[in-house]
């Protein structure tokens, strides 16, 4: 696999993962289970949700069309 299909699929996986770890700081702080006070409002937080989801989508738009692999 050429190089930079490589990096690609790593930084989908790795965007994928981080994904993940926010998703789980705004449940837990809407489901009052959040074990640290957060310094920034949670909306600022959802904010950063919606740019990384509408970025993955926009790295797996580019994989299809680029022929990478993603996982």
């Amino acid at each position: 696999m050429e190089a930079y299909k490589e990096r690609m699929a790593a930084e989908y996986r790795e965007l994928e993962e981080r994904i993940k770890k926010l998703d789980a700081i705004i449940d837990r702080y809407y489901d009052g289970t959040l074990d640290f006070t957060l310094n920034c409002p949670i909306e600022l937080l959802r904010a950063q949700r919606s740019a990384m989801g509408n970025y993955l989508n926009v790295l797996e738009i580019r994989a299809e069309i680029e022929g990478v692999v993603l996982w």
